[in-house]
């Protein structure tokens, strides 16, 4: 089994070995993103926990029921990160004739292939909640045997679904092939986040903080401990963390010995589900796309229209990427999950109780949509890193035909850029237009927020393609892999850096033109002059780095990777 691990092992070794500047700037630039990111959670839910001690009575419930709630969250999560990382790892990966053909047992491969799965799987989970726990044993005073239950009931915790989305998987690719599976469980994910969400919605944790909605306060506490099923795996993990950090020591096997035996069993079914059902499932998994695309229709006589203006070669590029989305459904079918996302987005702003705020309820909403363009470019950005930053090397190997073409690579950048830019206009206005149409705000903030946001998302889309270019991914297993690099953390860190800005800049002349709406004193020649050039420079401070790293770009890109 070591030998089927060894190769990722190197992989990782070589990534963040420092052997040369360009490494060492790399690692330096994740950890610090990292340890930043890191130090921000942790203030926040010390903060939190701090808050919740102090409160009389029901403080060591919201304590409890805030653990149960993230573990729960977690364990959701890992399950279907597990599951849909499991197809490539067990069906669909480049090395996996190469590992078959080799004299290694399916326990073997079983093993190191969940090994593999997990820790793909799980690392964004882990770095997310860990320092919520680290938070709870500082905060609340754990010892040496919560940080040593921690270790050992989150590995337990992990492997649980780290095993039970592989059986999952292997048994749905029994009965269906592995890359239908794939598009199925995009629509069934979309419908657990849907459901997932109301069912969240209608539980209303805010009202938790308001104990005054209440009745009384019995029904108050019988509502802080409902919904914590014994049979879940969060349920025991956080039960014997809360036990450990009460030195309720005998408690604590009440909570780790069905953590641990359930790990363990589970995972011995799942030896047992790739000897009844894997070699099948692999078998159906060579099964081709349907790349079919009626030239006839509607759809592509739409294309063909609108592809038709332009440079042939942008327009073709274009066209090529439009039919290569829409011929995956693994591709098109996200754009039911930004429907929903900005439906969510949308809403959260109708649930905001801003009736129930001291200060002047117009006041409040125009700062809330001002500082809301902050939420909606995190959101575009998000949404580059998926779509614009991997768009040049979705190229792959073909890219080479461009470079000995005699089309100029500026009209590679440009086409992809546009190919983009469009819906993530689309999804930043719709953003932006309707909370503040929600909000009802001043027109002035109406205007300038969607303008704002237009110009930042030209930028994030620029700066997106462009470092995409600079920092190339050619050989991947999924798409999404593509932005998991330093190349794009830097485009996040540089987008939200931007973003953070430019609120900055455009806060203080913002906040002197609504002042004078709300209470009119006359603005003189010289107001409108540095209200004026703090705004042009606004603009410059977005402008000017996405035209900086595009040039780059156009330097930069190289048929191997880089």
């Amino acid at each position: 089994m070591t030998q089927l691990l060894k190769p990722a092992w190197i992989s990782f070794k070589r990534t963040v070995s420092p052997g040369n500047k360009k490494n060492r700037l790399k690692v330096i630039g994740i950890a610090l993103l990292a340890a930043g990111f890191f130090a921000v959670e942790y203030i926040f839910f010390s903060r939190m926990l701090v808050y919740f001690s102090k409160t009389e009575l029901i403080g060591q419930l919201l304590i409890e029921k805030m653990l149960y709630m993230a573990n729960f969250i977690f364990f959701a999560m890992l399950i279907f990160s597990n599951i849909i990382t499991s197809i490539s790892t067990y069906y669909t990966s480049d090395d996996l004739p190469l590992i078959l053909s080799t004299p290694r047992t399916l326990e073997e491969f079983f093993y190191a292939r969940l090994i593999h799965t997990a820790i793909r799987s799980s690392w964004m989970v882990i770095l997310f909640g860990m320092p919520l726990y680290i938070a709870y044993g500082t905060v609340l005073g754990g010892n040496f045997i919560y940080y040593m239950l921690l270790f050992a009931g989150l590995l337990a915790f992990v492997f649980i679904a780290s095993s039970a989305g592989v059986i999952f998987t292997m048994i749905s690719t029994y009965i269906l092939p592995a890359r239908r599976f794939r598009e199925l469980m995009l629509f069934i994910s979309l419908i657990v986040f849907l459901g997932a969400y109301i069912g969240f919605r209608m539980i209303r944790p805010e009202r938790f903080l308001n104990p005054q909605k209440f009745e009384n306060v019995i029904g108050y506490i019988s509502a802080l401990r409902s919904s914590q099923s014994m049979l879940l795996p969060s349920t025991w993990f956080s039960s014997s963390l809360m036990s450990a950090i009460y030195h309720a020591y005998s408690n604590v096997l009440r909570g780790l010995l069905p953590l641990v035996g359930t790990a363990s069993g589970i995972t011995a079914v799942g030896v047992f589900a790739t000897y009844l059902f894997y070699r099948n499932g692999m078998t159906k998994a060579q099964e081709s796309k349907n790349a079919k695309f009626d030239r006839n229709g509607l759809m592509y006589r739409i294309l063909h229209s609108v592809t038709s203006r332009g440079t042939v070669f942008v327009n073709a590029v274009i066209k090529k990427d439009i039919l290569s989305f829409f011929r995956d459904a693994s591709q098109w079918s996200q754009l039911l999950l930004l429907l929903a996302l900005v439906l969510v987005y949308v809403y959260n702003f109708t649930a905001l109780p801003l009736n129930t705020i001291q200060f002047p309820t117009m006041y409040i909403k125009n700062l809330i949509a001002f500082f809301n363009l902050g939420l909606a470019a995190f959101v575009i950005t998000a949404i580059a890193a998926r779509f614009a930053f991997p768009a040049v090397s979705l190229e792959g190997r073909a890219l080479w035909l461009i470079k000995v073409s005699p089309n100029e690579l500026s009209e590679l950048i440009r086409a992809k850029i546009l190919y983009n830019l469009i819906p993530l206009l689309v999804v930043a206005a719709a953003l932006i237009f309707f909370t503040n149409h929600v909000l009802g705000v001043f027109k002035y903030i109406m205007y300038l927020s969607v303008i704002t946001m237009l110009v930042l998302t030209v930028a994030i889309t620029n700066i997106g393609v462009g470092l995409g270019a600079i920092y190339p991914k050619y050989h991947y297993e999924n798409v999404a892999d593509i932005a998991m690099g330093f190349g794009g953390f830097m485009f996040m860190i540089i987008s939200l850096g931007i973003t953070a800005v430019v609120l900055l800049i455009q806060a203080v002349p913002t906040y002197r033109v609504m002042k004078e709406f709300a209470f009119p004193s006359g603005l003189m020649f010289y107001d409108y002059v540095w209200i004026s050039l703090l705004y042009l420079l606004s603009g410059a401070v977005i402008v000017y780095p996405a035209l900086y790293v595009r040039e780059k770009a156009l330097k930069a890109i190289k048929i191997t990777e880089g």
